[in-house]
């Protein structure tokens, strides 16, 4: 449930962080679009103006959508500006006037001038000067927007810290809540949990009476089929109780116990050879390629109910005279455990749900193998608790499992 909570106060932090981004990129994007509407409206004026600013009788007789556009132009607007103007025919620029600003000297003038009439454009920016060309009045007016820039960026900034301040406080606030947003699903896991753990150990008793009465009728009235079968469906259901039993244990703890260097190049090689009699029986071909002296620091028991569950997976599943291949390998960081086996692919499978409980992706994988879904589910935990990962990976010959886990284990909560 840490996890849960985790991924929750995530998504919290992502959703809050997107939605105030996404807020100040709108403001600044606004604030862009109506900087640069105003300028062109006045650059426009400007220009019918023959390079000045209207005094503001004038600017009572401008277009009403001018006037919107220049709706805080008063008696001082004339003298606030900074802006140059430069006279130009055909493709030279003739003659420029700077009076107006004091952030461009002559020479920087006739370049910008003659830069923005050789690229071609009406409008458009300069650095920090808006800039509109009139072929008809043979006249270019820049206008200084340096000011409004900066003030544009200084409010962004200021929303994106605010942005960025209320966001922390969001997940903070919601880091706190979430322990009780999760509650009744941590308490609702906690009673399935229990149930299966109670249930299991009910199961066991009724389930040793029945194979010892079977046991008794096989010694007095002799083995038959239906004695057999009661035996078989007995064992069947007496091992998934206690795969059942092994999984939750498992899920219950956030830690590996006890440990241990393991020499893992012979723990896998000694687990499964000990299938080598199911694979001989259904005419497998089994081929090995394990890394000799291989050692990981792990819990010895469960690495070898994690290679037991591997390959009893494949010689379950294996087609009759296929292959299984067994691959181990090591670098500088992870260990690399793979098994093949060649079968029939379902090609509408989704075989990513392939460790959840009693998930059986196509029609091989019945109980007539002798599985009950709950094998792949305690390997993936195995896996988890040393800090690992394994995939189930589909192809056109078989199924592959590849099982990644790390060098340098540490005792770290997974819950």
């Amino acid at each position: 449930m840490k996890k849960l909570r985790r991924k929750i106060v995530i998504g919290v932090f992502l959703s809050a962080l997107a939605v105030f981004m996404l807020t100040v990129l709108l403001v600044g994007t606004t604030l862009n679009t109506q900087m640069i509407a105003r300028a062109d409206a006045l650059t426009k004026i400007m220009i019918s103006h023959g390079g000045h600013p209207p005094e503001k009788s004038e600017y009572e007789r401008l277009e009403k959508e001018d006037q919107l556009r220049l709706y805080d132009y008063d008696e001082d607007s004339p003298y606030r500006l900074r802006y140059f103007t430069a006279r130009f025919s055909g493709s030279q620029v003739d003659s420029w006037d700077v009076t107006h600003t004091a952030a461009v000297d002559e020479e920087t003038a006739r370049k910008m001038s003659q830069s923005v009439l050789d690229g071609g454009r009406e409008t458009g920016y300069y650095g920090e000067f808006r800039y509109r060309v009139s072929e008809d009045s043979g006249l270019i007016v820049f206008l200084d927007d340096s000011s409004e820039i900066e003030s544009i960026q200084l409010l962004i900034l200021i929303l994106a810290i605010i942005s960025l301040i209320f966001v922390l406080l969001i997940t903070i606030v919601f880091s706190f809540l979430s322990k009780y947003i999760v509650k009744p699903f941590e308490e609702n896991a906690r009673m399935q949990k229990q149930f299966i753990t109670d249930a299991s150990h009910e199961l066991k008793t009724p389930l040793a009476i029945i194979s010892a009465n079977a046991e008794v009728l096989a010694y007095k009235d002799g083995e038959n089929e239906w004695i057999g079968n009661i035996t078989e469906q007995v064992g069947r259901v007496s091992e998934m109780v206690n795969e059942l039993l092994t999984l939750n244990r498992l899920e219950e703890v956030d830690e590996i116990s006890d440990i241990e260097p393991v020499d893992l190049s012979e723990l896998t090689q000694k687990t499964v050879s000990d299938f080598e009699e199911v694979f001989n029986s259904k005419g497998i071909e089994t081929i090995y390629e394990i890394q000799p002296d291989i050692v990981i620091n792990g819990n010895t028991d469960q690495l070898k109910r994690l290679i037991s569950v591997l390959a009893d997976n494949a010689a379950k599943y294996a087609a009759e005279n296929g292959k299984v291949e067994v691959k181990l390998s090591k670098d500088t960081r992870h260990t690399y455990l793979t098994f093949f086996n060649s079968c029939e692919i379902d090609p509408d499978a989704d075989y990513r749900h392939l460790f959840d409980r009693f998930y059986r992706p196509d029609s091989s994988r019945t109980s007539s193998t002798g599985g009950h879904g709950i094998g792949l589910s305690i390997a993936k935990r195995i896996t988890i608790l040393h800090n690992g990962t394994i995939e189930a990976v589909p192809s056109n010959d078989g199924l592959t499992f590849n099982v990644k886990l790390s060098n340098k284990l540490k005792a770290t909560k997974t819950s």
